[in-house]
């Protein structure tokens, strides 16, 4: 029996250098007049974080970022779906059948984490209604990362 190389059947390598990781983070503000923002951080040691379009480069304690992997792997974020954009409800018709309903709110604001390690890539989109464990994390990483690009 071979020893198991991934975390779970879809999930990252069991054993990765932090130089090969990179975490990226997208704000899509939907339909609005905020710009998109983006963060990166490398397992390098560097950032950069994107509002209106103006990238700064900065840069990020990679002991900081051990926190963040941590934080993800806390909250199963490898066991996550990949979308929490489309909103599913239930409705009986008249014979008695359950039939489903998908909305997909195309101009709504949304937030994608990605982890990247090696060849391994793992993307979760949401909107506002969470899952809220990931939002609060993104909310720090921005916040965090906004001060730090400030200080430059």
């Amino acid at each position: 029996m071979a020893a198991d190389r991934t975390l779970g059947p879809n999930g990252p390598p069991l054993a990765y250098r932090i130089d090969e990781v990179t975490l990226r983070l997208t704000r899509y503000p939907g339909n609005s007049a905020f710009p998109i923002r983006r963060v990166s951080l490398s397992g390098t040691g560097s950032a950069s974080l994107e509002s209106d379009g103006q990238p700064v480069q900065f840069p990020y304690a990679t002991k900081d970022l051990l926190v963040l992997l941590n934080e993800l792997y806390r909250i199963r974020f490898f066991d996550l779906p990949e979308k929490y954009t489309t909103r599913y409800s239930i409705f009986l018709k008249d014979d008695g059948i359950v039939g489903t309903s998908a909305l997909r709110m195309t101009d709504a604001g949304s937030t994608s984490i990605c982890f990247v390690v090696a060849e391994y890539e793992k993307c979760v989109t949401y909107g506002r209604d969470g899952p809220f464990e990931l939002e609060n994390i993104a909310k720090r990483i921005f916040a965090d990362t906004e001060g730090l690009a400030g200080e430059r």
